[in-house]
Formats: C-alpha cells, sequence, structure tokens
C-alpha cells in the first residue's frame, strides 16, 4: 500500500513538472517569436525585404513571426520524446493549410481560452494520444497593438475587426508522461528503501502516508463536486450508481417525473446587441439566478440549451413552486436588468408530467446524459404556447390532476391544443401566482366568463360565446387567449364543421 501511494505521489509531481516544462517551453517559443517580430522582422523590413507565410514561393522573402514560429517548434520536436507543438486558430490565413483546431481538445481550448476572464490561465487535459498517456496544455496567444494592426491590414487575413486582448489563437503543446512516469516510479523505489532504512520508528514515513492520503481524499472531494456540476447527482440516483465511474453507455430507466422547460424570450433579438463574449456572461449570469430556485424546489437541471432550462421533478408541486418562484426571481432580476438593457426579460415556462426515459445516449468515446419521451417533447411544446397564448405559465391538464392541493395555486383554463406531433389534444392551464396583484384581479375577473365562454364554443355555439368572450375582451383588452377565441368564433360561425370537429385549436408548428 504504502508503495502504492508513493507511486501515486510520483505520478502527480510528475504531472506538476511536467505542466511547469510545458508553460516554460510555450513561453520560450513565444519569447522567440516576440524577438523575431521586434528585432528582425521590424529591421528587414526599413530595407525593402518583405515577409510571408508561404516565404518559399515569394523570392527575397523572409517568414512571418507566426510562420516562424510554427516551423521553429517542427524543427525543435524531437519524434523519440513525442513532444509536439501547434499554432492554430479558427479564423487562420488563408493560405495557411490545416489552421485550424483539429479535434475536441483543440476546438475546447479555443472557446475557454477566448471567452475567459484570465486570459493568462492555460487550458490542461491529460489523455491518450497515439497510445501514449500525454499532456495537453494550451495557452491564449492574445492580440496585442502591433498584431492588431497587422492582421487587420493583412490581405490574407480572414477577419478585419480584430481588437487589443482577443483571443487570436491557442499555441498548444502535448507532452507524453509514460517515459517519464517510468523514471518517477524508478526513483520512487529507491527513496522507499532509503526512507525504509532511516525510518526505524516508522513516524517520518507514516507523517508523509497521512498526508498523502489526505491530499488524495480532498482531490477526489474536489473531483466529485466537479463531475456533478457536470452530471447531476440525482442523475446517478435514478440509475442506481454510486459514482460517475460507473455510468455505462445505454444505461436507463423509466420512471414519472414532472418535466419543466423555460425559455427567453426574444433572446435572438437581445443577443444580437452583444458580443460572444458580453453573450456568455449575460447568459451564465441569468442562469446562474435561475439555478438555484429549481435546486431549492428539489429538481434538478438536466441540460441548459443556450439559454433554455430542462428540469425534473419527482413531485408536481415543487415543480409549481419552483415555476412560480422563477418568475418572482425574474422581477427582482429585471431591476439591474433594465438598467443596462431597457426593456426587461421575459420568459416563458411550461410544465408536463409523463413517463420518461432517463439514461445515458451517444457512443463510447462521448456520452451524455439525457431524458427522452413523449413528455418531454409535449412539456417543450407547451413552454412554446406561452408566446402564442400571451402568458408566462402553461401547465398540461396532466400536472392539475396531480397537484396536491389546487386551491393555493391560481389558474384557470385556457384552451385545448392538438400540438404537432400528438393526435390527441391536450387541455392547456394558466397559472398565475406570479402576476402583479393588478393582473391576479383582472383575470380572477374574468375567468367565470371566459370559462363560460369556451364550453359554449366547444359545442359549437358560437354567437353565445363570442358574446361572452367580447364581455371579457372589453374587461381585459390585452388576454391573447380571449383574441384567438374570437377570431375562431367569426371564422366558424354559420358553418357546417361536421362530427369531426372536436373544438381543439390545431397548431402545426413546434
Amino acid at each position: 500500500m504504502i508503495f502504492s501511494i508513493m507511486v501515486f505521489l510520483s505520478k502527480k509531481m510528475n504531472e506538476e513538472l511536467s505542466e511547469q516544462f510545458a508553460a516554460n517551453y510555450i513561453h520560450s517559443l513565444n519569447q522567440v517569436q516576440a524577438d523575431y517580430s521586434n528585432k528582425v522582422v521590424s529591421r528587414v523590413k526599413s530595407h525593402g525585404i518583405n515577409t510571408a507565410s508561404d516565404y518559399h514561393a515569394e523570392e527575397g522573402s523572409i517568414p512571418t513571426p507566426t510562420t516562424f514560429s510554427i516551423e521553429l517548434a517542427q524543427a525543435l520536436t524531437d519524434p523519440t520524446t513525442g513532444v509536439t507543438t501547434r499554432i492554430y486558430s479558427d479564423y487562420p490565413f488563408t493560405t495557411r493549410k490545416d489552421g485550424g483546431p483539429r479535434d475536441e481538445f483543440e476546438t475546447a481550448a479555443l472557446i475557454k481560452l477566448r471567452f475567459a476572464d484570465d486570459k493568462t490561465k492555460p487550458y490542461v487535459r491529460y489523455e491518450t494520444v497515439g497510445g501514449r498517456y500525454s499532456l495537453r496544455y494550451a495557452q491564449a496567444m492574445v492580440m496585442q497593438q502591433s498584431c492588431v494592426d497587422c492582421h487587420n491590414s493583412h490581405p490574407e487575413s480572414p477577419k478585419k475587426d480584430w481588437k487589443v486582448g482577443d483571443t487570436r489563437g491557442v499555441r498548444a503543446v502535448t507532452l507524453p508522461l509514460d517515459a517519464s512516469n517510468k523514471v518517477a516510479h524508478r526513483g520512487w523505489v529507491i527513496t522507499l528503501a532509503v526512507m525504509l532504512a532511516l525510518a526505524v520508528t516508522g513516524l517520518g514515513l507514516i507523517f508523509l502516508v497521512v498526508n498523502a492520503l489526505r491530499a488524495s481524499i480532498d482531490m477526489l472531494s474536489k473531483t466529485n463536486t466537479a463531475f456533478g456540476r457536470f452530471v447531476p447527482h440525482d442523475f446517478l440516483r435514478y440509475l442506481k450508481r454510486q459514482s460517475i465511474v460507473d455510468v455505462q453507455l445505454n444505461d436507463n430507466v423509466e420512471t414519472q417525473m414532472t418535466v419543466l422547460f423555460s425559455d427567453i424570450r426574444s433572446f435572438t433579438d437581445l443577443s444580437e446587441m452583444m458580443t460572444p463574449e458580453e453573450n456568455f456572461k449575460f447568459v451564465n449570469g441569468y442562469l446562474n439566478v435561475m439555478g438555484p430556485v429549481i435546486r431549492n424546489n428539489h429538481g434538478f437541471i438536466d441540460k441548459y440549451i443556450g439559454d433554455a432550462i430542462m428540469a425534473l421533478f419527482d413531485n408536481v408541486d415543487d415543480a409549481m413552486n419552483a415555476a412560480i418562484e422563477m418568475l418572482g426571481v425574474l422581477r427582482e432580476y429585471n431591476i439591474e436588468h433594465v438598467k443596462v438593457h431597457a426593456k426587461p426579460l421575459t420568459i416563458g415556462i411550461g410544465l408536463h408530467k409523463g413517463k420518461v426515459r432517463l439514461g445515458t445516449i451517444g457512443e463510447h468515446g462521448r456520452m451524455d446524459s439525457t431524458v427522452i419521451s413523449d413528455a418531454v417533447n409535449l412539456a417543450s411544446r407547451i413552454e412554446g404556447l406561452t408566446k402564442y397564448f400571451g402568458v408566462e405559465f402553461l401547465i398540461s391538464d396532466a400536472v392539475l390532476r396531480s397537484v396536491s392541493e389546487p386551491a393555493q395555486f391560481l389558474f384557470r383554463f385556457i384552451d385545448k391544443v392538438k400540438v404537432k406531433g400528438k393526435k390527441e389534444p391536450v387541455k392547456l392551464y394558466e397559472v398565475f401566482n406570479a402576476d402583479s396583484i393588478i393582473l391576479q384581479s383582472r383575470k380572477r375577473a374574468i375567468r367565470e366568463d371566459f370559462e363560460k365562454a369556451t364550453k359554449l364554443y366547444a359545442v359549437k355555439e358560437f354567437t353565445k360565446a363570442k358574446a361572452l368572450f367580447e364581455k371579457v375582451i372589453f374587461e381585459f383588452p390585452d388576454d391573447k387567449a380571449t383574441q384567438s377565441y374570437l377570431v375562431r368564433c367569426d371564422r366558424y360561425e354559420g358553418k357546417n364543421l361536421g362530427d369531426h370537429w372536436d373544438g381543439s385549436l390545431d397548431l402545426d408548428y413546434k
């Protein structure tokens, strides 16, 4: 056991030393490139010598600083060690072959480093490359003023609006660790032998072991917490797995759950006024407010879809309370939001209850947790219908039937709808507990007449229904649900609709 702990410690030390080596390696290459640019290129240009990425094809030219740096790294690469380095960007010069990211790590590093608050911190991962356990270390290449001037004016540059501080691309190093691990392994064998000979009482060795175990436990705890941010512990609980390590592809289970979808209204219009970095910060700021509300009401977030949230609940009442609280929190959030963006945010929330199949999908190299079922699709459709009916919160009749104490919620029947992909109509109800006191009062006042009118509409008494709907619209002119009914009453009044007509609104879009 002691030997295993020593090997573990040697591995961690070796990884730390490898990261330091990669950092120094990149720093050296950056320094050489900077010196070449400032001390060589600037001097030869004054004598009429040009630089070019493909300098071999242009007689009398020398390589650009980036080309020089790339070729220097290639010259320094030793095939026996496997240490390699690359410079890449998602905006490579048009003449640069294979200048973009090659794999998932390089893509992830570019995204992470482009939107990082601190662009001096590297993006680090350990994975198997070419059959060898390796460190992959990526550092942002940040635009300076001289870089901006060159890239924004260069004819081969595909992007002309660079700014100082932008991440132009990434310099990445791949460093195999197997050879150095073996050296460290042998070194620890010698060290252990010496310690055993010297530590007669064993106290020195015990001290080292206890500290190593504490460090290991702390690392495991932090790793488990980090995994929980990506794969909810509730997901593991449903699959009856103790750890993310135990999860296999195609693990799945069927259960009854309440599905919540929420989405920001007109987010596209809002995002178009922001830079990509501002978009990321805005979305994360909004989600940081909404996420805790879901967890505090015993739900868990299955996934984020841009600004949209999909969450799951065991209990319908918890889902109802979470949705109402989300709308309340949004009111508070908007106090600060309108100071920057003028218009307050509005969101739609849809709830549906049904059977879901919860599990893992993908392939062995990359899998994800998800929930698949008709109930999930319907919850998403219901959320989308909040925009059509001009309300914030809609639920299905399946949710309403499962509420333990309906009297604690303010709701009204809205419509019977056939959504795309469903043959049977679903009854929808608006929940308006989160509305202002004035709006709650209006909806309570018109609720009885509105629901009477919907019943007359359902039995084709369009003239009588229209009269009641007109009374409702006089008292509540902004009610989109009533407006929709009035349009349909005018359309169907005096027509023979046949026995197949069931009064449902047929919406053939998602």
